[in-house]
């Protein structure tokens, strides 16, 4: 099946398309201390619909501005056209229970009041986190600001304690978690060396690390041909650290005004004391660069200015 993540989006909008998820709010809400049946005091956050309406589908809500709990829709149960739009869906969903509880299930539910439909299966789970915490500085998703969202996990954020926008790179969903440790790792592998923008603290939810944020490069561009010597140098760096990137499409390189290149996207990086896999990574660097295939165009430069 094929699953989309999307930003909330009226009902007119094309689902086959991939939009993006939002995770961070865009501003503060204001939460009805007597809200009823409507959910007033309910956010959409970000929606994993199924494009074609036949499998589950995921969400994660944001309640009394303050507690973030995820929901799973049972196929058939919302109108197909309806299921990101958070003006149309939230009122729809029956009235969320109060209590303790973190992921629980929408089903159809022909005695219930609530439009059919009812909550069940709540409970409070324990969900993963990323364990590798190395940075001292942790900050509490609610507190940062969209200014723009770049792609699905990335988003371009102001916070108080930060002078200048940054972005923001973290899991909408619990299984998420592994792909953004293994980015936070690699962050630590390379801290202070150069190579990659600049990692400046971890986020969490409810004190359960989910991402991180980065130093916003700006006035960078995708790599191209003409750049290999910049792109080598960079790569060589991370190599003489036996770190392999295992993914080095062009639009992971990063060119600034001064020629030289920064690295970006670490989620596939690994360990590698192998010569002979490294020399290959640094050897398909130039057939890298004249690819024109548009694969890897997702990466953090197609923006304004930076991944």
């Amino acid at each position: 099946m094929a699953f989309v993540c999307q930003a909330p989006t009226p009902p007119s909008s094309s689902f086959t398309h991939q939009s993006g998820c939002v995770g961070i709010r865009t501003k503060p809400m204001a939460v009805n201390p007597s809200a009823g049946r409507n959910n007033s005091n309910v956010e959409l956050l970000a929606a994993l619909v199924d494009a074609e309406g036949i499998e589950e589908d995921d969400y994660r809500f944001l309640v009394d501005g303050k507690y973030v709990k995820y929901v799973t829709v049972e196929s058939g149960v919302l109108p197909k056209d309806d299921r990101t739009f958070a003006p149309i869906l939230v009122p729809s969903l029956p009235e969320f229970p109060p209590g303790d509880w973190n992921e629980g299930r929408v089903i159809r539910d022909d005695h219930s009041g609530d439009n059919g439909l009812a909550f069940t299966n709540l409970k409070r789970s324990t969900l993963p986190g990323i364990g590798n915490v190395w940075h001292s500085t942790k900050i509490n998703h609610l507190e940062l600001r969209q200014v723009e969202k770049v792609r699905q996990t990335l988003h371009r954020v102001t916070h108080p304690d930060f002078k200048q926008p940054m972005l923001a790179k973290f899991a909408q969903f619990p299984w998420e978690i592994p792909y953004f440790a293994a980015e936070t790792t690699a962050y630590k592998w390379i801290h202070g060396r150069g190579i990659g923008p600049e990692f400046l603290g971890h986020i969490h939810e409810g004190g359960r690390i989910i991402g991180f944020l980065l130093e916003e490069i700006s006035d960078v561009r995708t790599a191209e041909p003409a750049d290999l010597a910049a792109c080598q140098r960079s790569l060589s760096k991370l190599h003489a650290l036996e770190i392999k990137h295992c993914d080095i499409n062009k639009h992971n390189f990063l060119i600034r005004g001064d020629g030289s290149a920064v690295l970006i996207d670490f989620e596939t990086a690994q360990k590698c004391t192998d010569p002979e896999q490294l020399d290959a990574e640094y050897d398909g660097l130039k057939e890298s660069l004249e690819d024109t295939s548009g694969r890897g165009g997702a990466g953090f430069a197609s923006d304004s200015s930076s991944d």
